[in-house]
């Protein structure tokens, strides 16, 4: 990899590394996964996309805070849905972008998200600035916000085996619920969010029509210690430069501040699940155990290939998993060799690739117009 071009000054580029397409029947390789022996699909010449020009990017940095644009998804976030799951835990959602869009993206945080969170608001805006012919949901995970917290049971599987399938169990519900509106249903995730995104798919009543994962942790073992060298302190390091070089306003620039949180007006019940754990709404106590006791499993231990192999077969059309080539957490031979064994999941009718985010790192996601980008794109 090159230096990593922090201002985004040649837009943004993704290299698929590996391709599964449904029916493959030899082992073929492709660039630099020729070593992996990993099954690909040779129509195309090139695999390399630019996804966002710098045009596109600096665009993206200015435009969604011109006219109302920024001040309606604002308003979006200050009211969202809350909706009570399995176990009578209340989830809240905040459905953003356009209202009578026929296609919803789901996209879920890394570790701590809070769509009330000034950067949150910077990308909800951005996103569906970018892709304004569709719905987003953001939602705050367990103990975040007014998002309760999961029951100790399921706590503790997460914790023992790194596997989120038990916080999908949770959250699929409410997925399914906002799904009801709408015609196609996307999911995507980037960071810890990946593996929320990939458990909801693996515990969905209904299909799925594409999952995105963008830089999904899991992947393999890693220490807490490396855990701190590597997100804390390599990627926090990568964070300031891409900061500095960034030309979107700043939140306070743009009148943008942490929303307060209100107790809900009312809380929708699932028919057949929750309509008979109604109660008084109470806040979660103790967030913090979700994010400082429970989520390490999903950064330290490898349960990220299991759940996707579990999920694998309830997505329609794609799997897209994009990796940044200098992120400090991930590996993209890791994740080549996770798509390579998904030759073996029964069922499996998705189209399935492996991108590389070419010249960037993790921290990447954290501009907004990255992001926005990754979500919008067009892949095929």
């Amino acid at each position: 990899m090159k230096s990593p071009d922090y201002g985004f000054t040649e837009g943004l580029t993704i290299e698929r590394k590996t391709h599964l397409t449904p029916g493959w029947h030899s082992q073929e390789n492709i660039g630099n996964a020729e070593a992996l022996g990993l099954p690909i699909d040779t129509s195309q010449s090139d695999n390399r996309l630019q996804i966002a020009t710098p045009e596109d990017i600096q665009r993206l940095s200015k435009d969604p805070y011109s006219g109302e644009h920024a001040g309606r998804v604002v308003e979006q976030l200050k009211n969202p849905r809350y909706i009570r799951s399995l176990g009578g835990v209340v989830f809240e959602a905040a459905v953003v972008g356009n209202p009578d869009a026929e296609e919803v993206k789901f996209v879920f945080y890394g570790w701590g998200g809070n769509f009330r969170h000034p950067n949150a608001q910077r990308e909800a805006i951005t996103m569906t600035y970018a892709n304004p012919g569709v719905a987003y949901v953001v939602m705050n995970g367990p103990g975040v916000g007014n998002s309760g917290m999961l029951p100790e049971s399921a706590q503790k599987e997460i914790r023992k085996t790194g596997s989120y399938l038990p916080l999908g169990k949770y959250l699929a519900p409410v997925v399914d619920h906002i799904a009801q509106d709408y015609k196609a249903v996307d999911l995507g995730g980037h960071s810890l969010g990946a593996r929320t995104a990939t458990a909801v798919a693996a515990n969905r009543e209904g299909f799925t029509e594409e999952l995105r994962l963008y830089d999904p942790t899991g992947t393999r073992k890693t220490s807490l210690g490396g855990i701190a060298m590597g997100f804390f302190v390599g990627e926090g390091r990568e964070l300031i430069k891409y900061d500095k070089a960034s030309s979107v306003p700043k939140p306070g620039d743009v009148g943008l501040e942490f929303l307060s949180q209100n107790d809900p007006d009312s809380i929708e019940a699932i028919a057949g699940l929750s309509d008979g754990a109604a109660g008084e709404f109470k806040r979660p106590e103790s967030g913090w155990i979700q994010q400082f006791l429970v989520d390490p499993a999903g950064l330290r231990r490898d349960g990220f290939e299991g759940d996707l192999r579990v999920a694998a077969p309830n997505v329609e059309r794609r799997i897209d998993i994009l990796v940044p080539d200098g992120s400090h957490l991930n590996d993209w031979r890791d994740v080549a060799m996770i798509v390579g064994r998904l030759r073996s999941v029964p069922g499996l009718t998705a189209d399935v690739s492996q991108w590389n985010v070419l010249n960037h790192t993790h921290n990447s996601m954290n501009q907004p117009p990255a992001l926005a980008s990754v979500y919008a794109a067009e892949l095929s």
